[in-house]
């Protein structure tokens, strides 16, 4: 049995303009540490994570932080 990945949306007409910003801040920073931390010890790409995100107004959720570091950490270095 095939294993499907559900599709993930960003859908911009549903979201407040809140939203909308704080889900562009969260994808420029992820982009950022994604080529410049890839590779990286988890607990290190969590603390910039959250630490660039707090700079941009953005209060993180821990658990959401340590998902996305997790994957930036996996990643191959560049």
């Amino acid at each position: 049995m095939e294993n499907k990945v559900p599709a993930v949306t960003m859908d911009r007409v549903s979201m407040s303009l809140y939203d909308r910003q704080v889900a562009g801040r969260l994808q420029y920073v992820v982009a950022q540490l994604a080529t410049t931390h890839a590779g990286a010890p988890e607990e290190e790409v969590a603390r910039v994570l959250a630490e660039r995100l707090r700079g941009l107004g953005v209060n993180p959720n821990a658990r959401e932080v340590h998902l996305i570091a997790e994957s930036i950490a996996r990643l191959p270095k560049g």
